[in-house]
């Protein structure tokens, strides 16, 4: 391995280990739920605003989607096909 991927490892890994390794001091010293990591905690759904929020931007497509008239034919059909 030569130098430069070697300090593109390093690069990357010490930030990350510094992370964990401050996640578990905190974790051994009592505190719960700090975010550090959030893997590894609980993931309430109903309270998560992206989650909210996303499933609020799904229902508003899923209604445009049902105002939409089904009386599309299919690719498949054979005037399509003789069309083309």
């Amino acid at each position: 391995m030569d130098a430069s991927n070697f300090s593109l490892l390093v690069a990357i890994s010490v930030p990350v280990a510094a992370l964990a390794a401050l996640h578990v001091w905190l974790a051994l010293n009592g505190e719960r739920g700090t975010l550090l990591l959030p893997a590894t905690g609980e993931f309430d759904l109903r309270s998560c605003p992206a989650c909210v929020l996303g499933a609020m931007v799904k229902s508003a497509a899923r209604a445009r989607l049902a105002r939409i008239p089904r009386a599309l034919e299919a690719a498949n059909d054979e005037s399509f096909r003789e069309v083309a």
